[in-house]
């Protein structure tokens, strides 16, 4: 009877390690017009708040512009759903201008090209499945 439950404890153990299996995705984002400011970044895993309220979003990070290129690279992320949002804060005030009408008067990206109609792209247009390392591409628009 002990090797049985030595057996079954080596099953559950396996299995707790293959779903705390963690991933890096490497996200590269280019054409901004300008190496001024900084690029922020927001992660989300869900499609609360994307993409305009980094405060829901799962990981949000920033980074140097060189050569109208950022390149970020997250760690330790669980398999999951994610979707990038992204701008340029080309006056480094740390948050997206816009008009009078609520259009972005800074550079955007999401993840997948996504853009919106009237709007800020959605969740369901940027998200990508997170299941192995992974490296995506970004371009900015104005």
């Amino acid at each position: 009877m002990r090797p049985v439950l030595i057996v079954a404890w080596m099953a559950l153990l396996s299995g707790l390690s293959a779903s705390a299996q963690q991933y890096t995705l490497d996200v590269a984002v280019s054409g901004m017009h300008s190496d001024k400011g900084k690029l922020y970044i927001s992660l989300y895993n869900s499609e609360k708040g994307f993409p305009r309220d980094p405060r829901s979003a799962f990981r949000v990070t920033h980074a140097q512009i060189i050569n109208g290129i950022s390149t970020f690279r997250f760690t330790n992320l669980p398999q999951g759903t994610y979707a990038i949002s992204c701008f340029h804060d080309e006056n480094g005030n740390g948050k997206l201008d816009n008009n009078f009408f609520g259009i972005p008067t800074e550079g955007t990206g999401a993840s997948n090209s996504a853009s919106g109609f009237l709007g800020p792209p959605k969740f369901r247009d940027a998200k990508f499945s997170l299941s192995r390392d992974t490296a995506i591409t970004i371009r900015i628009r104005y």
